[in-house]
């Protein structure tokens, strides 16, 4: 088997995706064959390489296959998988997605076989089970367990304004408390370091999915469990005190909308607290070893704790269409097992997915412990599995991106409704 990696830019274009033909896979597994994955995350670059050299019963198996990864960029991946589905040719055999949207609204990834479907049902943790199947059965192997996001705080600039690094806040009350003692301006009245750093711009799913928790807390949700509508769910009461609480950090001098990335932000010491997921602290620790942090559970908000907020999670998935599928799937089932899934998770400083690696001391003794055990005890959240949900997270997130700039948060989430609303029926 030869493996390749191939840093590669988005195709500017971008077209309809089209149904495309695919001819019947051979049986035989000597063949010389090309199997093209796709990775579009920036932050997980060493997963490209990982497998070379570690899949040794699948090589032996297609000893003529070329395994070719192709890093693409995350800003740019949307681009470059609507063109590279539509032309068919340019397609991969194998990409990282979100399931409901390249499964169920597309039709693009492949259900996974009956063996795969028990393998992964027997031992993949069920708290995000929900996000890579469709009608309760699997379309994708999850990348990390993507188990929401926690707070992260800087320890050193709670004791700077005087709080207790042991003492972090428990209720949204005590976080827009502490942020407010936290946040710093300069000469100009500006915010030079943010109390709590917000997503407030770029991709519009990562606007919605870190506005996530806010929303839940006071007990919002995007829409209907059913996919039936977004009324009275993204525009209730509950949702508009989730934004509110938002902009309020913002215009109340606690949150700028300037500094930059609440990632790159914290990375820098320019935010003292932020919401993330537990592969934040492996990139931490890797790119900004200066700075002391604390990771723990999600505050209390009026309506309890938020649970597991996510808007989606990322998985390996087969592309229906592939003339390689066979192949394909042997390649998922070479990955699918125990000790990859740990050795892969080390490496890249996230959660594995296999339930009997979160007994291992990887996961015991990391900083994140007391956030993910309240994770895993408080149980999923809801699952947004709405085959168009990227298309409505673009439309909700223009709507928190403005809210964000001062705009009437009601009036914002009203006004979106209607277009949710239309995605949710093209979806059923």
């Amino acid at each position: 088997m030869k493996f390749r990696v191939t840093r590669t830019l988005a195709l500017v274009g971008v077209a309809a995706l089209a149904l495309t033909s695919c001819a019947t896979p051979s049986d035989d597994p000597d063949r010389e064959v090309t199997l093209t994955i796709w990775n579009p995350q920036d932050n997980w670059r060493q997963t490209s390489e990982f497998y070379d050299d570690k899949l040794a019963e699948f090589e032996e198996q297609y000893p003529n296959v070329t395994v070719n990864v192709v890093d693409i960029p995350y800003g740019q991946y949307e681009a470059r998988y609507t063109a590279g589905f539509a032309s068919g040719s340019e397609a991969p055999d194998i990409f990282m997605g979100q399931v409901s949207y390249y499964g169920g609204a597309l039709g693009i990834a492949s259900e996974a076989p009956d063996d795969l479907q028990a393998l992964w049902s027997e031992n993949l943790t069920p708290l995000t089970a929900g996000n890579f199947k469709i009608d309760d059965s699997w379309y994708g192997y999850p990348v990390s367990s993507d188990l929401g996001m926690q707070l992260y705080y800087n320890m050193d600039q709670f004791v700077e304004v005087g709080l207790d690094p042991e003492a972090p806040p428990q209720t949204f009350d005590e976080l827009r408390e502490y942020a407010e003692l936290l946040a710093t301006q300069d000469a100009n009245g500006d915010v030079s370091r943010n109390g709590m750093a917000l997503r407030y711009s770029g991709n519009p799913t990562g606007i919605v999915d870190k506005a996530l928790p806010y929303i839940h807390a006071f007990g919002g949700r995007l829409y209907a469990e059913d996919h039936s509508t977004a009324e009275g769910y993204l525009n209730s009461a509950e949702t508009i005190a989730g934004v509110q609480f938002m902009q309020d950090l913002v215009t109340d001098d606690i949150s700028s909308l300037q500094l930059g990335s609440p990632d790159d932000t914290f990375a820098q010491g320019l935010s003292s607290m932020t919401f993330r997921e537990g592969w934040y602290e492996g990139w931490l620790k890797q790119n900004a070893p200066e700075i002391s942090f604390g990771v723990v559970p999600y505050p209390e908000g009026e309506a309890g704790y938020p649970k597991v907020s996510l808007l989606f999670n990322w998985a390996w998935m087969v592309n229906d269409r592939s003339d390689e599928k066979d192949i394909a799937w042997a390649w998922m089932r070479a990955i699918s097992n125990a000790e990859l899934d740990l050795e892969l998770a080390k490496l890249e400083g996230y959660m594995p997915v296999w339930t009997v690696n979160f007994e291992d001391e990887y996961v015991t003794s990391r900083t994140d412990i007391v956030a993910v055990e309240k994770q895993l005890a408080e149980g999923a959240g809801p699952v947004y599995d709405a085959p168009y949900t990227n298309q409505i997270a673009t439309v909700v997130g223009a709507a928190l991106e403005a809210a964000l700039q001062g705009g009437d948060v009601k009036e914002l989430l009203d006004g979106a409704v209607a277009e949710v609303d239309e995605l949710l029926e093209r979806g059923r």
